[in-house]
């Protein structure tokens, strides 16, 4: 998997999916979604892929701004067509409610890492 290192996040690009690692004391808000929006087309191209979100160390601190979900829903819809999380801790399973509210992405949560990529893999997603 291709890797791209930022201040305050990592993407990581599958063939059918964008991985988003945010680092300790980092912060997910419009300008980083941009940036990432303009590598996913940079990338991919029009084509819709899924959205991996994955909490590396439970102990990290960092924020995500539901507030890209107002600004950028209909780009996020357009481009994307799942968001998976991989984390235990409440306030990542609240920002995934948020999408879950504010777009009509397909949201699966999952604690382990593995879990995600067995259903990835399985091809049931590309259907939705």
């Amino acid at each position: 998997m291709n890797s791209i290192k930022f201040n305050d996040f990592q993407l990581k690009f599958a063939p059918n999916f964008m991985q988003l690692e945010i680092f300790h004391e980092g912060h997910y808000g419009v300008k980083e979604y941009n940036e990432c929006l303009r590598l996913k087309i940079d990338v991919y191209g029009d084509k819709k892929i899924g959205i991996l979100v994955r909490r590396i160390n439970e102990e990290d601190k960092y924020s995500f701004d539901p507030m890209l979900l107002l600004s950028g829903n209909k780009s996020i819809e357009k481009h994307a067509n799942w968001v998976i999380l991989v984390s235990d801790k409440f306030s990542d399973k609240l920002n995934l409610k948020f999408v879950k509210i504010l777009t009509s992405l397909y949201c699966l949560r999952f604690s382990e890492y593995a879990e995600a990529l067995e259903i990835i893999n399985s091809g049931s997603l590309a259907l939705i």
